[in-house]
């Protein structure tokens, strides 16, 4: 068998594959796309996506209810159990107040003597005997043993219980209930603990081997000539416990326990009997275990009685603790109740909802499938659409009657894409020149600036003129490119000397091609103000004046006072003097004068009636002033030989200007009226919470500066207030913070340990971080709020 032409060239284009022929039976079916919903579907689901929602929202606030209504249950389980607290605490001091008072009483060293007179021995017996059997007190016995030199104890010499005189020898044996996970206390060390306590004492329950009852004792030791001779005890017994309980009436189910030191119940507001003695369940035991908390609230799953939450209360008598508890179903029960009702309404909700929205989707859906009949017969231009009933939906009516204009829209619609790409492509063009001409104009500031100064000054000089055009550039970007404001252009350019330059004028817009020239010209003179002008004294004043022409033009005055004394116009012009003439008669197309009185430079610029108009919006301009490109010459700010004069102000240099750090604010009452605040900051987190603090209050943040050498050129801007991050030790800030206090500027430091001690004498505020906005926000505005210092 021969193979053809086309197979030959298959065969060559693949070596290795092998040639395959598929009967057709055994060829895949073609795929159909599975039909669509119809429109009652579509329907039905809009309906329970917008439904849905508020169901689940409704079933929120059922929770948001139920969670509300648990947790006011929980906090009256912890009101109660701190009552209770307080009355069992207040029968515990009535006891040890009693047990001071009879100590006081005559006839108890009767007692404890063996010669004394019996009658006055009796006579302490029948006072002490009057005050147990007084109600309501839990107290059922008194008792006075002595104790030996060393203060052993020897023998009961009294006891309400027996008659006056009778003398019993002491328990052998004093019992306390098992204690899951704590050894039974050792006899000999709570005696020792209640004979050399110094004060009355509240023991755990316990029994002895002459009387069976479960008890708990008050003992006060009882001192003469500063050694214990006796250990007065009244013993009582958990049913007056019992009986403060009860007084709160607990709903049924509901309990209040008292457990003892050991976690061992001493007494319960119902069932007493069966749980007397018992240890307590674990969480509770475990709470006991913890003397740093005072309260809590637990649930305890495996509880004796069921699933039940509980409040704690520790006494402040003693360290025993109160269990009021109550089962869980009464907590949660009517959380489940009310999610239940709310799932059942949510449901309910829903399928009515869903049933209508069938209904009405397939009486919609029919009219639907006409209109796409329709639209279908207008395009294929088969006959207009044939007339139908009414139709229910207005929206529907009014598409039949706007298919005959569907064509027209159509072409419309193209013609008004072709115009959209023609006037994309026209604005990249124009920003591709922008860009170009932008890169020029640096690239001449580079090649043309003098070589005969160092490189540091040579790259300050470079710096500023690029960062004026910088500026200007993003201000444009901000503007979509359609011009600027005139007094946002000279606020970027003026902000390094903020409150030493006052702007007056009318609010003017300048046309794209004038921001960026204009904005070069204003550095320049600020940057020769600040080297040899006003700007470079500290008491020296620019002030900036324009204003509208009548013939469309505009007028720029820069007028300069403070500074050195002038003796005349600059011996030769230099780099600086020229780009600003250039600037401002090449590209601008104006007209510059230069004047040097005595107090200080004078320059009036006149611009023609092409690039200034009323700041009534990026539309306000009036034709923008020609570019002729950028201006070549060697040479620094007007009336300045390289190399002369001290740099005033960050960023110095020949013809350099200062660039304003990110997050600059202006307050809203103008540029230079609000209260100026210098950040020194290294944690980009401060620098975002001061920059939103500036601008929510009005502030004008100048800075972050890292380092305290770099504020020491902000001093002369009129400094309000002052806010420092010292990540380390404190001393590198002390001389900023002098010079800082000496011109009553108040210093606000945020800093550790350490350097906030040595900064406490040199602030308004020292924070200690991590400090929140707010805290921050609060010393500031409490330094603003101080009287200046002389």
């Amino acid at each position: 068998m021969r193979a053809g032409p086309g197979s030959m060239g298959r065969a060559a284009a693949a070596p290795h594959a092998a040639p395959s022929v598929l009967p057709p039976a055994a060829l895949p079916a073609p795929h159909e796309p599975r039909p669509a919903p119809r429109f009652r579907i579509h329907l039905l689901r809009l309906v329970v996506v917008a439904l849905l929602p508020l169901v689940l929202l409704s079933g929120a606030l059922a929770l948001w209810t139920a969670q509300a209504q648990r947790a006011e249950v929980l906090r009256g389980m912890a009101q109660t159990a701190h009552a209770l607290q307080i009355a069992i605490d207040r029968e515990l001091r009535t006891g040890m107040v009693t047990l001071e008072a009879l100590a006081g009483m005559p006839g108890l060293d009767a007692l404890l003597e063996p010669g004394a007179p019996e009658e006055e021995g009796a006579a302490f017996q029948a006072r002490a005997s009057a005050m147990a059997e007084r109600p309501p007190g839990a107290m059922r016995n008194f008792a006075l043993i002595r104790l030996g030199p060393a203060g052993e104890p020897l023998e009961q010499v009294m006891s309400t219980f027996g008659p006056p005189g009778m003398r019993r020898t002491l328990p052998t044996r004093i019992e306390h209930p098992p204690r899951p996970g704590l050894p039974l206390p050792d006899a000999k060390t709570v005696w020792l603990e209640m004979i050399h306590g110094g004060r009355a004492r509240v023991s755990d329950l316990y029994r002895n081997n002459q009387d069976q009852p479960w008890r708990f004792a008050i003992t006060l030791p009882i001192e003469r000539e500063g050694r214990p001779v006796a250990l007065l005890i009244a013993a009582l017994w958990p049913e007056r416990i019992t009986a403060i309980l009860e007084e709160h009436r607990p709903p049924p189910g509901w309990h209040a326990t008292v457990v003892d030191r050991g976690g061992i119940i001493l007494a319960r507001s119902s069932d007493t009997a069966a749980w007397l003695a018992l240890p307590a369940p674990a969480p509770v035991r475990a709470f006991q275990g913890e003397p740093e908390r005072r309260e809590a609230v637990l649930f305890m799953p495996e509880a004796p009685t069921g699933a039940s939450y509980a409040a704690l209360r520790r006494l402040e008598q003693v360290p025993w603790a109160l269990a009021y508890a109550a089962p869980a179903a009464s907590v949660d029960g009517p959380r489940w109740r009310t999610l239940a009702l709310a799932a059942a309404a949510g449901v309910l909700a829903l399928g009515l909802a869903a049933l209508a929205a069938l209904v009405l989707g397939r009486r919609l859906g029919r009219e639907v499938e006409g209109l796409g009949r329709d639209a279908a017969a207008v395009a294929l231009s088969e006959a207009p659409p044939r007339p139908r009933p009414a139709a229910m939906v207005r929206e529907v009516a009014e598409a039949r009657a706007s298919l005959h204009r569907v064509g027209q829209a159509l072409h419309q619609r193209a013609g008004a894409k072709r115009e959209s790409e023609a006037r994309q492509a026209l604005l990249m063009r124009e920003v591709d020149h922008r860009a170009k001409n932008a890169l020029a104009v640096a690239l001449s500031l580079v090649r043309l600036a003098p070589r005969d100064v160092t490189p540091e000054l040579f790259a300050a000089t470079a710096e500023g003129r690029l960062a004026a055009m910088a500026r200007a550039h993003s201000l444009l970007a901000q503007e979509a490119w359609e011009g600027a404001a005139l007094r946002a252009v000279a606020e970027g350019e003026l902000a390094a000397h903020a409150g030493r330059v006052v702007m007056e004028g009318p609010e003017l817009r300048l046309e794209a091609t004038a921001v960026q020239p204009l904005a070069m010209l204003l550095h320049e003179l600020a940057t020769n103000a600040a080297k040899y002008g006003a700007l470079s004294q500290p008491e020296g004043k620019v002030c900036l004046a324009w204003e509208g022409l009548p013939d469309g033009g505009l007028r720029l005055r820069w007028a300069e006072s403070g500074g050195p004394p002038l003796e005349g116009p600059p011996v030769r012009r230099n780099f600086g003097s020229r780009l600003v003439r250039q600037l401002a008669e090449r590209q601008l197309g104006g007209r510059l004068t230069l004047e040097w009185p005595r107090e200080g430079l004078r320059v009036t610029l006149r611009l023609p009636p092409r690039g200034a108009g009323p700041a009534a919006g990026p539309s306000g301009g009036m034709g923008g002033w020609p570019s002729h490109g950028p201006s070549h010459g060697p040479g620094q700010g007007p009336g300045q030989e390289p190399g002369q004069g001290p740099s005033h102000g960050p960023g110095g240099g020949i013809g350099g200007g200062w660039s304003p750090a990110t997050g600059m604010a202006r307050g809203e009452a103008g540029w230079g009226a609000a209260p100026r605040l210098l950040l020194l900051a290294t944690s980009p987190a401060l620098v975002r919470d001061m920059s939103a603090l500036a601008a929510e209050g009005g502030l004008l943040l100048l800075g972050p500066v890292r380092e305290p050498g770099e504020a020491q050129g902000w001093l002369s801007a009129g400094i309000a207030a002052a806010v420092m991050e010292v990540p380390g030790p404190a001393e590198p800030f002390f001389p900023l913070a002098d010079r800082l206090t000496e011109r009553g500027v108040p210093c606000i430091f945020i800093a550790g340990p350490g350097a906030a001690e040595a900064l406490s004498g040199r602030a308004a505020a020292v924070l200690r971080p991590p400090c929140g906005r707010g805290e921050i926000s609060a010393a500031i505005a409490a330094a603003l709020a101080r009287p200046a210092q002389a």
